[in-house]
């Protein structure tokens, strides 16, 4: 087995493209047809073979040096800390020992729109303050420098800069663990369940979901495109979330029965660094009326 092994690791050195001869793909080729080698073993039969195919080039050529490299690289054990540092371990237990989980499930009262804050000034500064923070994430990433922005795809601006700031935004919701941000394209219940049997139902890019009396619902939907996009895509979105927001206001309206002309589902509509808030209600009479709320521009530089 050692005389065969010598042969392959000997052919690869030979015959293998320079760039492809590492310390790591060497010893792939070692431990590819025998993973229990010993490291000592494994080790000699390579310094063998480097060692005699190495003289069949001119010292100095770029090939030499390239196998004498191969001797030289560290192993993966001295990349490797043999422990962590206690103070690591003490980080770990501090959050174990002061994690508090929030057991707030239901909204302590009814709520209704009369044109004020729910939000104490204090609640509110400390919204403002994470959102801040997550744009001073975003001004200090070279993704979103002039340089580089509007290369960037819709996953990435979305990653970093809008759930960060709809994070942000709702985490001081009193909802406890009743409720979370899905940014993962996740199905959509409320389509699905407007769809027939065996379909599937919309995608959004986001959406901000509450679990009550065992079931879900969707409040929140949003929709976002890149840093530079096209009119057709903007308007593309438009009708998208107009669709999922019909959906969700049709299922919560199946499954609950919520105050007519109070309750509202939120569309956020990103179009480049235009972000657009809106609002569907059903109101009394059964109608789903879509209201403007507000538009604001997103400074990710």
């Amino acid at each position: 087995m050692p005389t065969d092994l010598y042969t392959k690791i000997y052919n690869f050195l030979l015959n293998a493209e320079e760039e492809d001869i590492t310390a790591g793909s060497v010893i792939y080729q070692g431990i590819e047809d025998n993973p229990w080698i010993s490291q000592n073993k494994l080790k000699s039969i390579i310094e063998r073979a480097v060692a005699f195919v190495k003289n069949q080039y001119e010292q100095g050529s770029s090939r030499h040096t390239t196998l004498l490299e191969v001797l030289s690289e560290k192993p993966v054990e001295d990349m490797v800390p043999s422990s962590l540092s206690r103070i690591i371990w003490e980080k770990c237990d501090e959050f174990i020992i002061n994690f508090a989980e929030s057991n707030i499930s239901v909204l302590s009262q009814k709520l209704l729109h009369n044109g004020k804050w729910k939000e104490s000034d204090e609640e509110l500064a400390d919204v403002t303050s994470r959102i801040l923070g997550s744009l001073n994430n975003s001004w200090n990433n070279p993704a979103f420098s002039s340089e580089f922005a509007k290369s960037q795809n819709e996953g990435t601006y979305v990653t970093n800069v809008i759930v960060p700031a709809i994070r942000a935004t709702l985490k001081g919701l009193p909802l406890g663990r009743s409720s979370y941000v899905s940014s993962a394209e996740r199905q959509s219940s409320a389509s699905a369940d407007r769809k027939d049997e065996g379909r599937t139902g919309r995608w959004p890019d986001i959406m901000f979901v509450m679990k009550h009396d065992g079931k879900k619902y969707e409040l929140i939907y949003v929709e976002s495109s890149c840093l530079s996009c096209t009119s057709q895509k903007e308007k593309d979105d438009e009708i998208k979330l107009w669709r999922e927001t019909n959906n969700g206001m049709y299922w919560v309206h199946k499954s609950s029965g919520p105050d007519k002309g109070e309750f509202g589902i939120i569309r956020i509509q990103v179009a480049r660094r235009i972000m657009r808030l809106n609002v569907l209600i059903r109101d009394v009479e059964n109608v789903h009326r879509y209201y403007y709320l507000y538009e604001a521009e997103i400074s990710v530089q």
